[in-house]
C-alpha cells in the first residue's frame, strides 16, 4: 500500500511558540527551545490514510523502551510506556510527509553557528559546521493510546544514523482525536514534579507538534477516554564540517 498526499493549498507558516504565554515558570526554563504546534497540516482523510497504511502489513503490539538502533536493543517496561504501536520503515511516505511539513520549518533549513536557531542542534557555542536539513526519519512510529494508557516523562533521544544522519527534532503527527478525552502531550518544566508548571497540547486530529530534542521534558497523559492515535518521527540533518569556519 501506497500513501497518497494531495498537493496542499498554500499554508502561512506557524510561528514558533511563544512560551510567554505559558506559566512563568516553564515560560524561564524554556526561553528559546524550538516548538511549533501546527493545526489543520493532515486532512481527515489523510489522517484515515495514514493509520491505514500502518495497518496494510503489521499488527499492533505493545510498545518498547529503546536504547539503542539494533532490533534487540528494547525493552518493555508499562510502569513507564504503556501504549501499543506498528513501527513501519516507509522512504516513501517519509518524503511525502516532509515535503507537506518542509514550508513550516525554513528557519531550520540551515543551521550554523550563530544563526537564531542553531541551539535546535547544538547547545549555544558548541555548534561544528553547517547542519543541513534532508528530510524525515524513514522509521515512523504509529502509536495507539487506549483507556488508561500514557508515556511518563522523557526526553526524545538524539539519533546519530549509520549513514551519517542524526536527529535533532521531533514530529508529532496526531492522526485521531474522535471521543477521545485526555492524552495530551504535557511539556513540563524542569525541577521536582511537585512544583513542576506544565502546557498541554491536545491530540487534535491533522494536527502537528515539531520540537527540539535537546532538553525538553514532556509526557503522553493518560487517556480517560476513546482512543488516541499518533505518528512519530524525526527531522533528520547532515552536519557538513568542511564549512567550519
Amino acid at each position: 500500500m501506497k500513501l497518497t498526499l494531495d498537493p496542499k493549498p498554500d499554508q502561512a507558516p506557524a510561528p514558533v511558540f511563544d512560551w510567554s504565554t505559558t506559566p512563568a515558570r516553564l515560560a524561564q526554563d524554556y526561553d528559546g527551545f524550538y516548538v511549533k504546534v501546527i493545526d489543520d497540516v493532515f486532512s481527515p482523510e489523510e489522517c484515515a490514510a495514514l493509520i491505514a497504511l500502518a495497518e496494510s502489513d503489521a499488527k499492533w503490539a505493545q510498545a518498547a523502551v529503546h536504547y539503542g538502533l539494533a532490533a534487540h536493543q528494547q525493552y518493555v517496561d508499562t510502569e513507564y510506556r504503556n501504549s501499543e504501536r506498528i513501527l513501519r520503515f516507509d522512504h516513501d511516505a517519509s518524503e511525502k510527509i516532509y515535503q507537506r511539513l518542509l514550508p513550516h520549518v525554513q528557519e531550520l533549513v540551515e543551521l550554523k553557528k550563530g544563526d537564531p536557531w542553531a541551539s535546535v542542534v547544538a547547545p549555544s557555542g558548541r555548534i561544528e559546521g553547517t547542519w543541513r536539513l534532508i528530510g524525515i526519519n524513514e522509521r515512523l512510529s504509529y502509536l495507539r493510546y487506549g483507556i488508561g494508557n500514557y508515556f511518563r516523562d522523557h526526553c526524545d533521544g538524539q539519533l546519530e544514523l549509520p549513514d551519517g544522519r542524526k536527529s535533532r527534532v521531533t514530529v508529532q503527527i496526531y492522526l485521531g482525536d474522535d471521543g477521545v478525552e485526555g492524552g495530551a502531550t504535557r511539556i513540563t518544566s524542569l525541577g521536582s514534579a511537585k512544583s513542576r508548571a506544565y502546557h498541554d497540547v491536545e491530540p487534535k486530529k491533522g494536527r502537528v507538534l515539531i520540537f527540539q530534542q535537546r532538553g525538553l521534558w514532556h509526557s503522553g497523559e493518560d487517556v480517560t477516554k476513546g482512543t488516541k492515535y499518533t505518528l512519530r518521527s524525526d527531522f533528520m540533518f547532515r552536519q557538513d564540517l568542511s564549512e567550519d569556519e
